[in-house]
């Protein structure tokens, strides 16, 4: 990442990477256990998704529950902060239907 005082950068770093943009997109849905994001993320390693909802709960774009189920469950929802980027990433989806790859 490059080291500026940019906005944009600063953004990047917190949202950038594969995964943070789908993570962030599906949690928008709904809570979602651990076991359904590494579903819906297809290709992503339970290490990598781990690693990234821990960075992005330090961030304060996610928060954890645990909830009292036997066995215990985890979920994972957006803070206020998150929700700030549910428009964002809405347009973000729009511009994939519109614009589909075309290089494989």
């Amino acid at each position: 990442m490059v080291n500026c005082n940019c906005d944009t950068a600063n953004a990047l770093a917190v949202i950038g990477g594969k995964w943070k943009i789908l993570m962030l997109y599906h949690i928008s849905k709904g809570d979602k256990g651990f076991n359904e994001l590494v579903r819906l993320l297809v290709g992503i390693t339970p290490h990598t998704l781990s690693k990234d909802l821990r960075e992005l709960i330090e961030d304060g774009l996610v928060e954890k529950t645990i909830l009292q189920h036997i066995p215990p469950r985890t979920s994972y929802q957006l803070t206020d902060v998150g929700r700030e980027l549910e428009p964002i990433l809405l347009k973000i989806k729009e511009f994939g239907h519109r614009h589909p790859i075309k290089r494989h």
